[in-house]
């Protein structure tokens, strides 16, 4: 997948998606809104899930980077805080994404970015049940309306969730 495809592709589908429903943007009008040619979508995406999916994994690994995030272990509290933080920057766009069905390409992105950590030997089940978790927290979280501050979400998480992953 090309950066230059999902930077130019993801914020285009979600200025649409705030016009009309994702399922009747067509291929044509999302290339045209991101100047992009139809072989650039159709080379580097199966579907606009993967184009919201990787527009996700890509913001996060740049806050990740931006913030020295792989630098604290998973169960640290300033880590699942700016998890939070991040999270919620992206407000509007995982509100519209929840409310048109798309939360599949919220969690495959969850799916992506905990399997970047490393668990060892038995890490799959580790990452499944962290990706899972923060999927279903998350979801809970912005469908409650986003009340709790991500400082409040992060206690939460680090010490119900996280304490005995990472450590």
């Amino acid at each position: 997948m090309s950066t230059y495809a999902t930077d130019a592709l993801g914020p285009a589908l979600l200025t649409l998606m705030a016009e009309k429903d994702m399922r009747r943007v067509t291929a044509d009008e999302l290339t045209a809104k991101a100047s992009v040619g139809r072989a650039t979508y159709f080379r580097n995406f199966s579907s606009k899930e993967e184009v919201l999916t990787a527009y996700l994994v890509r913001r996060w690994r740049s806050y990740e980077k931006e913030h020295h995030l792989k630098e604290l272990p998973l169960s640290h509290p300033i880590r699942a805080q700016r998890y939070f933080e991040f999270c919620l920057s992206l407000r509007a766009e995982n509100d519209l994404m929840i409310a048109q069905g798309c939360s599949g390409a919220i969690l495959a992105a969850f799916e992506t970015i905990v399997s970047d950590a490393d668990f060892g030997r038995e890490g799959g089940y580790e990452a499944a049940f962290l990706a899972y978790g923060l999927y279903g927290v998350f979801v809970a979280w912005a469908r409650g309306g986003w009340r709790e501050t991500p400082q409040e979400m992060a206690t939460l998480v680090s010490r119900r969730v996280l304490g005995g992953l990472g450590s």
